[in-house]
Formats: C-alpha cells, structure tokens, sequence
C-alpha cells in the first residue's frame, strides 16, 4: 500500500517505488527511515520529491528501525549529496529552500511552483539542468530582472544553457498555462460579467444589470533600450516620456482581474491609447467582437477620446473623465462629480499595472534581444496574477456606496455658491485668523471612518497627514474663520507640486457633522468626495489634534544639501576675505 495515504495497489491504481531523493528528503526533514521497497502514488510527487503536504502526512509506522551495512551506506551517500547542494540555488531539492526564499525568487510559493511545474508538460530533462530548473531560470529571471550571466553564476550554468532555458520555458508556459487563465477565450462574458463586476461598478454604470460586463482599459509602458536601427528606433521613442519603450494593452475587471494582455504596440504618436483600441476591434483581436457584447461599458481615461465615437458606434457604453475646457481654471462640480464616479472605478487597472511591474524584468529597460517576447513575458506574469493572487477588490458585499455617490452627483455645491456670491475668494476683512493647535474652534470630532464616508475613498485619506505634516513644520497652515458665517473655516494649503500655488478651501460645520465644503483645486466643486486638500483639513481639526496623533516626518530629508541654506555673511566675515575699502 501507499506509505502516504494507504492506498492499496491495484490495475487502475499502480504504486510506484519511492525514489531515493525522496527518501531522503524525507530523513532529513522528518526522521523518518523509508525502506528499500516502500511504494506510494505518483500524485504524491513533484519530480523524484515528495510534495510538502504528502511530507507532512507521513508518519511513523514503528518505532525503531533496522539497517544493514548496505543500507548504512547508502543513505550516508545520498544525505552528503544533498546537503552539499543546499548551499546553491537549487529547486530540485526541496529541503534547499524555505517558502520565503521561492516567494523572493520567483513571486510563488512551493505550492505555487508546484502547480505551475505539472503545466509545463511538455518541457523536458536536459543533461545540464532539470524541468523544475528550467521552469525557475525563467522565474528567477521576471521577478529580479538578472542578467543571464549572474543567472549563470546562481544556477551554475554557462549563460547560453540560461538562454536556452528561458525561451523553453517561455515556449512551454505560453502554450500550456496561459490560455488557462489570461485571454477572452479562458472566460465566458456571462461567467466575467458575474465574478469579476463589483457592486459598485453596477450600481454607477450598469444599473444592476447582471449580463452587463464593466471592462476597464490602459496601456502601460515597458522600456527598452535605444535601439540602433533607426526605423525602429523612431516608431518606439515616445515623446510623452521622452524614451523608447513599447505599450501593451490591459484590460481588467472592476475588481482588478486581468481579463487580456494585447500587443505591446510602438510608441509613436500613431500609437496612442485610442489608436491601439481602434485597432483592437478592428482587427477582432482574440475574437473580441465574438466576446463582447451590446450594452458593454468600457472605463476609460482621456487618453481614449479619440475612440469614444467609434466605440460608441458598436453599441458599447464609454465612461470617461471630462475635460477642463478652455479658459477654465476648474471642473464645474456635474463635472467633478461625474469624473469621481469614473475614477471609483477606474484606480484598479493602475494596481494591475503596479502588480505587473512588481517583477523587475518589466519594470526595467529590457534589452534589446528580448523585445519580441515582451508580450509573452507580461502574459506569464498575469496569469501567475489571476491565478495565485486574490482580486484587488474582494468585497462584493457592499451595495450602498455606489447609489450614495450616485445619489450625491445629483447635488450641486452650497458652499461654492456662497462663496462665489458673496465674493469670499477676494474679501479679506471679513476673516480672522485662528490658532489650530489649540482647542479654539467648535469644529467637530471626526473619527476615521466618518472621514472616510466623507472622502469616499481610501486615497485623500492617505495623502491627509502628509499635507498636515508639510504644512505645520513649514508654519503655513493658515485657518481662518468668517465673521458674517462662524461655521464657515478657511484654509489656505500650498501645492504639494508647487511652492508658488496655493488653494483657498472652505468648510462649512454644523454640530457634530460636516455639511460641505469648497476647494479651488481643479476638482475641488465636487461634492460626491472630496480632494486631498479639504481631506487634510478634517483630519488635523477633526481627528489628528483630538487623537494627539503627530503626522511622521520624512527620516532622511536632513541627509541632502539645500543650497538655500547659506548662512548669512557678518562684517568679521568681509574682512576675512581680504577686500578692504579705501
């Protein structure tokens, strides 16, 4: 019987014997002496090693054990060869490394890798390195973007057997893995339109219809290096990032999910985002147009007004951020309001690309040579994501925000329309001036999640005590109240970008409770959340002051020079340099 789960050895289940790196793998991690003709079931396996969760169901069968000299000797053998290959990078022997160390390596864990190695069935043993070995050459290569030199160096391989062993287990991952968990042919509308469709992004855009799929669209860079032929050296420099580099197209669920990599495309000015969508449908990339369906919404950013008409001619819904128009210095607050309902939605496909770049071979200049498998490369990396990593969003519990926003964008902005009627951004003798730091102002104490209902998301609130830190330590929170309006607070903020630009906000209070507020930021009318600027605010008077919590400060500021800080010359000083006057 199998000396793991007990199974006995039949024609439809055959027994294999347990091979020797097993054994000893099992000595050293547990103590447990296998003898010569023990058998077990092939499930229990990864190459000629037991799996951790077969190791950890063996057990002892008898208290002692007997051993001959044959049997002395042998498993003396086997030990000392293992033990002298702990010391390298080694991932066919299970003991060499802990779950840390493969988490470090390669962005899985052993279980993980496990799972990966049984896809790759078509990869095969080589005299200089073995599948798994292959499979981790490749890994080891996305997550820590090492040259194949210093792979070399790690593996004990000459840096053609690494070259040979990354493109193999490209080939093999490609065709094996990948359409398992990336692609619109691994996933049907109906099973994506359910699973990967937050409450909100139908609450905001689909009105609760089920069989409506939220897809959101951006492409990202990967750099390259400079290439010497000039035709191609010209299609792949952009002029937004003044680099070459090439863009493939991501397209994610409302919950972060990775539907589809397409492309990478150039980066010229042929190239855009919109371009790259025209081009997708038109030329039925993956069966898109068999996938999608009337009705779709597509989130997007403004770099895809160019494609807004088109997209819209194949009976597809395009949500996308408004545009400031010309000779204005803000978004009117339907504007405002319409666009955070947008970027509600919309701030998961920057993770994806964040979760991508988190392997430094793509988040590196890529050579030259490995510009044709660029596409292949971000296509592992997403399906290792979808396949390992939980969604970006896991909470398809709460319905109640998207209406509250929706319900929110309807309003317009009271505060403003005070302030704009009575000519508060000009006026300055109808305020006077107040000390925040002490306990001078009626205005309310928040809690953290008050403000956050306020904000209406996790973003202001984070950016918060960084503006109150910036502002206290350089003295200029200036808080004013106004004499015609006690409820009414002023707050002048600096730019976190620019010295020279400074915001005017208002706050209007009542009791326990905010009533709204104004900022003259450039999405500081909207009243469905609100901008950093007012964020910070409400959480120095609010919460901060009350809490007794001091924002931290930047720890390694002081350790570079300021040229500003010159200390300023005495007459001793002038005399020193020898300039006399006469």
């Amino acid at each position: 019987m199998c000396i793991v789960c007990k199974k006995q050895n039949s024609n439809r289940h055959k027994l294999i014997v347990v091979p020797n790196e097993a054994k000893t793998q099992t000595f050293i991690d547990k103590g447990i002496f296998i003898s010569t003709n023990s058998r077990c079931c092939s499930d229990h396996l990864v190459g000629k090693y037991f799996k951790q969760e077969a190791l950890k169901a063996l057990k002892h069968t008898s208290p002692s054990t007997f051993f001959n000299r044959t049997d002395v000797n042998n498993l003396l053998d086997r030990t000392r060869s293992m033990l002298k290959d702990v010391g390298k990078l080694n991932f066919d022997v299970q003991i060499a490394m802990s779950d840390d160390d493969f988490v470090n390596l390669t962005g899985l864990t052993k279980q993980q890798f496990d799972v990966v190695a049984t896809h790759v069935t078509d990869l095969r043993n080589s005299e200089v390195r073995s599948i798994r070995t292959c499979l981790a050459i490749l890994l080891v290569k996305l997550r820590t973007g090492l040259s194949n030199t210093i792979l070399g160096t790690l593996f004990s391989l000459k840096s053609y057997n690494i070259r040979r062993a990354v493109h193999s287990a490209r080939e093999s991952l490609i065709k094996n893995f990948v359409p398992s968990f990336l692609g619109f042919n691994h996933m049907s509308h109906s099973v994506f339109a359910q699973s990967h469709t937050t409450p909100t992004a139908k609450t905001l855009f689909t009105g609760y219809n089920e069989h409506t799929a939220v897809l959101i669209l951006d492409g990202t860079y990967i750099y390259i290096q400079k290439s010497s032929y000039h035709k191609f050296q010209k299609k792949t420099y952009s002029m937004h990032k003044n680099r070459p580099l090439v863009k493939p197209m991501i397209i994610v669920g409302s919950d972060g999910y990775i539907l589809s990599v397409l492309g990478p495309y150039y980066a010229n000015g042929h190239n855009n985002d919109a371009s790259i969508t025209k081009h997708l449908f038109k030329t039925n990339a993956e069966d898109i147009k068999k996938w999608i369906k009337d009705d779709d919404v597509l989130v997007v950013d403004r770099g895809f007004r160019d494609a807004q008409a088109f997209l819209e001619s194949l009976n597809l819904k395009v949500e996308m951020p408004c545009f400031i128009k010309k000779g204005q210095k803000q978004h009117t607050t339907e504007e405002a309001n319409s666009s955070r309902l947008i970027t509600k939605v919309r701030w998961v496909v920057e993770s994806a690309n964040g979760r991508i770049k988190q392997w430094r071979f793509l988040d590196k200049v890529v050579s030259n040579h490995f510009v044709p498998y660029i596409g292949d490369f971000v296509r592992i990396v997403s399906a290792f994501i979808n396949c390992f990593r939980a969604p970006l969003i896991n909470d398809f519990c709460n319905e109640e925000i998207g209406q509250t926003m929706l319900d929110k964008a309807q309003l317009g902005n009271q505060v403003q329309k005070y302030v704009e009627d009575n000519n508060l951004i000009r006026k300055k003798a109808i305020y006077s001036e107040v000390n925040g730091t002490e306990n001078v102002l009626d205005f309310p104490k928040l809690t953290l999640q008050q403000i956050r209902d306020i904000t209406m998301g996790v973003y202001q609130l984070k950016q918060a005590p960084r503006y109150t830190e910036s502002h206290l330590s350089d003295d200029n929170y200036m808080l004013q109240t106004c004499r015609d309006r006690p409820n009414l607070l002023r707050v002048k903020l600096t730019s976190r970008h620019s010295s020279s630009r400074v915001y005017s906000l208002w706050i209007e209070f009542s009791g326990d409770e905010v009533t709204g507020w104004y900022c003259t930021c450039k999405v500081g009318a909207r009243v469905v959340g609100c901008c950093a600027h007012i964020a910070s605010t409400m959480w120095y008077l609010g919460y901060s002051r009350w809490e007794l919590e001091t924002p931290s400060t930047c720890k390694y500021a002081d350790s570079i020079l300021n040229a500003k800080d010159v200390p300023l010359e005495t007459d001793s000083d002038s005399d020193s340099d020898g300039f006399i006057e006469e």
